[in-house]
């Protein structure tokens, strides 16, 4: 049986987190739409406090959209851009920076008061000040990832933003911690094998997130447009590249694409491997039933992005339910791990 905690004294917690995990979510999604719309090259410079508010007067735009023609993106690609239109991408990047500085101040402020009033217990402090820091590391990541575009790329290093990505997902996940220890959230008992099985599936679901920030940074999902082929054969004959060597598996879109589909393959499996597994635990069956459902849904929105090259909306669908599985899978392992 599933038991939490919901009284007086914990609920001014609970929602601080809530309302923290969902707008963690929301800035995910954010950024997955800065990306696909091409817009997180838009503003040049990092800028903590001045670049609070955006440009006002058509001057100040001006001023903006001159630095932005200084990179490779506009005079390569986007050299016919008008302000108008650069006002666009410019808007979809400080929005996504925007929302990342309420999100430390979500973090922050409230965590300030409660351990002033003595609220939090030293467990809460510790992963709260964790989170505090990972927002902070975050934030020189999204600019250490921006900065790979500005010179001699067209387009943001594939490597900086996986790890951009990664970090969204582990300030998720500590998050969570936080909240199931703020309800103190117990499961019924689990064995080790229950223990290490739902951690390896957890795990090859992170590790599918990373590989998603690779083919995300590469657009590996525009180099073949069929499913379930990928041209006319499952292997693409472009798979290995004897030059690129190991590097193939981060700097191959073929490869890139094939692989993550293949993850996918292999979450999907294992998802019904882990039904089986746990038939007969109530509450565990129901969850596994849910992850299959999820991981369904998910796959839907990534062949529906390919075949119909990439649209803005399913690509978001795609990154919301993956956000989705991410949380489920959290919690499913939490209650393993949290026996009473």
């Amino acid at each position: 049986m599933i038991t939490f905690t919901l009284n007086k004294k914990n609920k001014p917690l609970i929602i601080w987190v809530s309302s923290l995990l969902i707008m963690l979510f929301t800035l995910v999604l954010v950024g997955g739409a800065t990306r696909v719309t091409d817009s997180g090259l838009s503003i040049t410079e990092w800028e903590p406090v001045i670049g609070v508010l955006p440009p006002f007067t058509y001057d100040s735009w001006m001023i903006e959209f001159e630095k932005y023609k200084l990179i490779p993106e506009y005079t390569l690609i986007n050299y016919q851009m008008s302000l108008s239109e650069f006002k666009v991408i410019y808007l979809w990047e400080w929005g996504h920076r925007f929302l990342a500085r309420i999100v430390g101040l979500i973090a922050l402020l409230p965590f300030l008061y409660f351990l002033i009033s003595k609220s939090l217990t030293k467990s809460q402090i510790l992963k709260s000040l964790l989170i505090i820091t990972l927002i902070g590391i975050q934030g020189y990541i999204g600019w250490y990832m921006v900065q790979s575009g500005l010179t001699e790329r067209v387009d943001v290093s594939q490597y900086r933003l996986a790890t951009h990505l990664t970090m969204a997902f582990i300030i998720i996940y500590v998050s969570f911690m936080l909240l199931f220890d703020i309800l103190e959230l117990k499961g019924s008992q689990s064995s080790p094998f229950a223990r290490l099985w739902s951690t390896a599936f957890v795990g090859l679901i992170f590790i599918q997130i990373f590989y998603g920030g690779i083919v995300s940074g590469l657009d590996g999902g525009l180099v073949y447009p069929t499913w379930p082929l990928m041209g006319n054969a499952f292997l693409p004959l472009d798979y290995w590249s004897i030059d690129l060597g190991f590097l193939n598996i981060f700097e191959n879109r073929s490869t890139i694409q094939f692989n993550h589909r293949t993850l996918a393959y292999l979450i999907l499996f294992l998802s019904l491997v882990n039904i089986y597994i746990f038939r007969k635990n109530k509450n565990l069956f129901k969850i596994s039933n849910l992850l299959l459902i999820i991981i369904l849904i998910q796959i839907l929105f990534g062949v529906v992005s390919i075949l119909f090259y990439m649209p803005w909306q399913t690509a978001l669908l795609h990154q919301f339910f993956a956000i989705i599985l991410f949380s489920i899978s959290i919690f499913y392992r939490s209650i393993i791990f949290r026996s009473k």
